[in-house]
């Protein structure tokens, strides 16, 4: 399979000549954060619809302040609150650097089936999902399931992790502990050990990437409405 096709990017040029700019062969991981960032601003309208946290810190077991491990999403997206924790998690993005079949941008259908690719989503659903588990321990969520936007260089995929039972809630699949539920540990193993899932792409700069965030950042205004009134109504 190659990345002959290039796909048809429909974003202003500034976002398209940044996405020929950033994705090459042996781009870094955090070049990737950058050009996420600005596609989610385009949705940060009225301005005080979310905020995007970098690096959120999320603690295992918010409850023991001797267990130091934490979750860290790449980008958090969300709202402040007045209440602990300061910050509710609408959705969550986690990301990796940019694969070799992806070079030149070609279609999601072209390489979705690409074994390196299969891998890296396989891998980055753990790490999200042991995210998820984390934030909604640590009362980070605005419910007790939360979407993520997975993305390998610029493609990504959608999914949503929870509601979790509280022995799922202990194991962390993608960094296991020998102290989590014995079934459960042996249920994550199998899982993380299983062969990759496929899953529909798509590209940053196309129509159906634009289609698809919007109704994902959508999907979660009704539940950020209070926090968006508290911070309108604040007065210091």
């Amino acid at each position: 399979m190659t990345s002959s096709q290039a796909a048809d990017l429909h974003a202003d040029s500034r976002l398209q000549h940044m996405m020929h700019a950033s994705f090459r062969d042996g781009s870094r991981e955090d070049v990737t954060y950058a050009v996420i960032t600005e596609f989610l601003l385009q949705y940060k309208h009225p301005v005080e619809r979310f905020v995007l946290y970098p690096q959120l810190s999320l603690r295992w077991k918010p409850d023991d302040p001797k267990d130091t491990r934490a979750e860290i999403p790449d980008i958090g997206i969300g709202n402040f609150s007045l209440q602990a924790p300061c910050f509710k998690m609408r959705l969550g993005v986690e990301a990796k650097r940019l694969v070799g079949a992806m070079q030149n941008l070609p279609e999601p259908m072209v390489i979705q089936d690409h074994e390196d690719i299969l891998s890296a989503f396989h891998t980055l659903f753990y790490q999200g999902e042991d995210q998820a588990k984390a934030a909604i321990k640590g009362g980070h969520t605005l419910s007790e399931a939360i979407p993520y936007l997975l993305f390998v260089g610029p493609y990504f995929t959608p999914v949503k992790f929870g509601p979790f039972n509280p022995q799922q809630l202990g194991v962390r699949t993608h960094k296991p502990s020998g102290s989590a539920d014995y079934r459960e540990t042996l249920k994550a193993k199998s899982r993380l050990a299983s062969p990759p899932t496929r899953r529909k792409l798509y590209l940053l700069g196309t129509n159906d990437s634009a289609t698809q965030l919007d109704n994902i950042i959508t999907s979660t205004d009704a539940l950020a409405q209070p926090l968006i009134q508290e911070a309108a109504t604040f007065q210091p």
